[in-house]
């Protein structure tokens, strides 16, 4: 898949393909990354992230055959990451009854706003209705300003919104 060139990188460089368990250390430097970013927003929300447990966590969903891990290789190095799970739902009332549900993406701090998540989420797209699945869904929250403006650009539209009262 060939996307257009972004500020800085050549996107004909960035491959975007499935993640082994050989990958788990560069995916968790990752997602150790946007978690701590998530920490950070939210610590009412989150609790502190551990990089070893980023480790074991992502190990976990690379073993996990209901979750499918891309990578994104720039310059011979990962720099970004989805997890990305099939659903199968039954319901009559429900539009879609196969669709694929983005469980977290993430780009390196270095590579941020060059198109990694754009590559990231079209190869995701394209995996999904190759499996059959009739649309893609994701969260995102609300202080996620950079996230939201990406998926707005990409087409994704706000379905439902999450709230929460912290009672203590």
């Amino acid at each position: 898949m060939s996307l257009p060139m972004m500020k800085g990188l050549d996107m004909s460089e960035v491959k975007v393909e499935i993640a082994t368990v050989e990958d788990a250390e560069d995916i968790a430097k990752i997602a150790y990354q946007v978690a701590k970013m998530h920490d950070e927003a939210m610590p009412e929300y989150f609790k502190t992230v551990v990089e070893d447990e980023q480790l074991r966590n992502i190990r976990e969903m690379l073993n996990d055959n209901k979750i499918t891990v891309f990578k994104a290789v720039c310059e011979g190095k990962i720099c970004g990451f989805l997890f990305l799970e099939m659903i199968h739902r039954q319901s009559k009332g429900l539009m879609f009854s196969k669709l694929g549900y983005v469980l977290n993406l993430g780009v390196d701090e270095v590579y941020r706003g060059q198109g990694i998540g754009t590559a990231l989420i079209a190869f995701a797209e394209k995996h999904v209705r190759e499996q059959g699945g009739e649309a893609l869904d994701l969260n995102v929250f609300a202080f996620n300003k950079d996230a939201i403006r990406l998926y707005e650009r990409l087409g994704y539209e706000v379905i439902d919104v999450s709230m929460r009262k912290v009672l203590g």
